[in-house]
């Protein structure tokens, strides 16, 4: 059991517990990889999946891309609220 005085500790203690086994990195993009990284994410054929994507709707593909890469802040956080729990495939 654990006991900690205040609330904020407590979270505090959680979060580093939770980050005890795993280190968490972000890239804006491949470029930023090293080459064990790539190899890791994306090149390695044991354990990478090739997806084929389909453009059905070219102009619906368009407004959503505009809408989660594009400089505005508010459409982008609706569209994440919207979807936040139906979404099933998460790259964090």
């Amino acid at each position: 059991m654990v006991e900690k005085a205040t609330a904020r500790d407590l979270y505090d203690y959680v979060l580093a517990q939770g980050r005890k086994e795993y280190i968490v990195q972000r890239y804006k993009g491949l470029g930023e990889m090293n080459p064990e990284q790539l190899w890791d994410t994306t090149i390695n054929p044991e354990t990478r999946r090739l997806m084929q994507v389909r453009i059905e709707d070219a102009l619906a593909a368009d407004d959503i891309f505009t809408t989660l890469m594009g400089d505005q802040v508010e459409p982008r956080r609706e569209f994440i609220e919207k979807h936040a729990l139906t979404v099933t495939n998460l790259d964090i």
